[in-house]
């Protein structure tokens, strides 16, 4: 018997689509931040799309605890 056998299911499972939805758009946003960086943005525009990202970052980190 595998250990992962009696596993139940976690809290976010319902909602999976919709978090790997946001998580691929945060990595379009990390994507768009390191062509910025290459490109010689202005820092104050990369901070903004730094910050954006984070409280993306961070509802996602919120969403699974509430939900596990």
């Amino acid at each position: 018997m595998q250990a992962h056998e009696n596993h139940t299911p976690h809290g976010y499972i319902h909602r999976k689509e919709d978090y790997l939805r946001r998580l691929r758009r945060i990595e379009g946003q990390a994507r768009g931040l390191q062509r910025l960086v290459e490109e010689e943005e202005y820092c104050i525009d990369i901070l903004t799309q730094v910050s954006a990202m984070t409280k993306a970052l961070q509802s996602v980190s919120l969403g699974l605890l509430v939900r596990s």
